[in-house]
């Protein structure tokens, strides 16, 4: 009988266990996929906004799939840690045997906001790097 009331003390704890054990990793962002890291550089730095590392990989995250998936047009929005952005892709141009694809970046943080338009083009795998 005690074996029973042991296991079932350890069961009834464990939901709480797990979530001391979990709550450092939240604030620590996860790694990038290749195809998501293959755009680092992509988002100039500004004097007026300086993204956290968590914000940085939403926004290349938001970036990847408005290049990749985007409408025309349309923005892709992403938000982490204060900041919000939005990547509006515009139409795919050829150049060479690549597809390429510009696209515009408003990032806000309270009153600050920054606009940066870039381009990049797609390599083997999917990959989409950055050109201008």
């Amino acid at each position: 009988m005690q074996k029973f009331w042991t296991t079932c003390l350890v069961a009834s704890a464990l939901p709480f266990l797990s979530g001391c054990l979990t709550s450092g990793a939240r604030n620590a962002p996860e790694p990038l996929s290749d195809r998501v890291a293959a755009l680092r550089g992509s988002i100039a730095p500004t004097g007026s906004i300086k993204l956290s590392a968590g914000a940085e990989q939403r926004a290349l995250q938001a970036q990847y799939q408005a290049l990749q998936f985007g409408t025309v047009g349309q923005p892709v929005g992403w938000e982490a840690d204060g900041f919000k952005g939005e990547i509006t892709p515009t139409q795919l141009y050829r150049i060479g045997s690549q597809d390429c694809r510009g696209y515009t970046h408003v990032i806000t943080r309270g009153t600050s906001k920054v606009r940066q338009v870039g381009s990049a083009c797609r390599t083997s795998g999917d990959l989409w790097t950055p050109v201008a």
